[in-house]
């Protein structure tokens, strides 16, 4: 009972019994993480339980796998500028064969940039016929001089 050498009353004797959980008590466990988490199912785990599933349908947004924001549309224009400079560097092979390489390279630089649009396989021939152009002209740069 009490101690009257201990100066403690029964009341405080009873309340300290009562802030020190039983070992049953202290079995629960502590939630740890996001208060808005979704409780697991002990039977299957990594699944929602059963009252917290939705039974009605719900639109879900599709996920995008491929969306580089302003960089795509800019690898498509460089993908229509390299088409744009075999204009130009198709008759500056003949006419003027160092010119022909400089603009087939600058086509090279566009196509390779345009390889990280939606259509690389467009790129990619694109980028062969420059590679053709310019080794054609370098050739003739090579055998005149």
């Amino acid at each position: 009972m009490n101690d009257p050498r201990s100066g403690e009353s029964d009341a405080d004797a009873s309340a300290a019994a009562e802030s020190q959980p039983d070992k049953d008590e202290s079995a629960e466990t502590i939630r740890v993480g996001s208060p808005f988490a979704v409780d697991p199912n002990p039977e299957f785990p990594g699944t929602p339980t059963a009252s917290t599933t939705n039974t009605t349908a719900t639109a879900v947004s599709p996920e995008v796998f491929y969306d580089v924001g302003p960089l795509r549309y800019t690898a498509l224009g460089a993908v229509a500028a390299a088409v744009l400079v075999l204009l130009f560097a198709i008759p500056a092979t003949w006419w003027f064969p160092s010119g022909g390489t400089l603009i087939a390279a600058l086509g090279c630089v566009l196509s390779i940039f345009g390889m990280y649009s939606p259509i690389p396989k467009r790129s990619a021939a694109v980028l062969a016929v420059h590679v053709v152009i310019f080794l054609f002209c370098y050739g003739r740069i090579i055998t005149q001089g």
